[in-house]
């Protein structure tokens, strides 16, 4: 199973209309994202409003572990039935099967809905690592701390590495170092009195998915001159 089951797949309720009338109601667009692995995978969707429509669109949102149709599907968590977003709680880690998320939209006209089929592991997205602080240290250099994410859960034990990037102001390009485990770093060698903008990301340990965004930067005014 390749990461080209990210792609949606679209089955439409009833068939497109062929005689000139108005088409149905589109399909959502579905996305999954687990900032929260192992504990959770959240998923979004969008969904243009009916023409027309006199009362917001419902959704029903449900799951299976397993491409064949006769799994057991189970609700994903929902605020309410018109919320756009769910919850998978039950993440099944390094499963050789696919996830099936289906999410059916019901409007006044008609009922549409999209399978997003994922594997947690190749949908791992960090939030940004936050509370980025920066500190001089005698001798040309500056120490960069910051603290994992709040979602992400034991970080002690589903650890993450980071990158650092930074950059001088009015520099057009970052210098990149890392990654590390640890959560602080030591630039060295960095310019006297010099204001430098600097930024960290986050990654699973071993590789999975891709990178989170990159933190708020952090700056600091003027860096140590001896």
């Amino acid at each position: 199973m390749t990461p080209r089951l990210l792609l949606a797949v679209v089955l439409w309720a009833g068939c497109a209309p062929c005689d000139g009338r108005e088409a149905g109601p589109s399909h959502p667009r579905v996305q999954c994202r687990a900032f929260r692995y192992p504990i959770a995978v959240d998923c979004s969707w969008t969904q243009p409003p009916a023409p027309n429509a006199t009362r917001p669109t419902s959704f029903i949102a449900t799951y299976r572990l397993g491409v064949a149709v006769h799994k057991e599907s189970r609700p994903c968590l929902q605020l309410t039935p018109e919320t756009p977003s769910c919850a998978i709680s039950d993440v099944q880690m390094f499963s050789m099967e696919p996830y099936v998320l289906n999410v059916t939209a019901i409007h006044p006209g008609g009922v549409s809905s999209t399978l997003l089929p994922f594997i947690p592991e190749h949908i791992i997205k960090p939030d940004p690592p936050e509370d980025v602080y920066l500190s001089p240290i005698p001798g040309k250099q500056l120490r960069v701390q910051w603290e994992p994410p709040r979602s992400w859960p034991i970080p002690q034990i589903f650890t993450l590495k980071y990158r650092i990037r930074y950059k001088r102001h009015g520099s057009a390009h970052f210098r990149q170092v890392g990654p590390t485990e640890d959560t602080s770093f030591t630039l060295r060698n960095v310019r006297p009195r010099a204001r430098y903008c600097i930024q960290v990301a986050a990654q699973d340990l071993l590789d999975y998915g891709e990178p989170s965004d990159w933190s708020l930067p952090a700056t600091f005014p003027i860096t140590p001159g001896k």
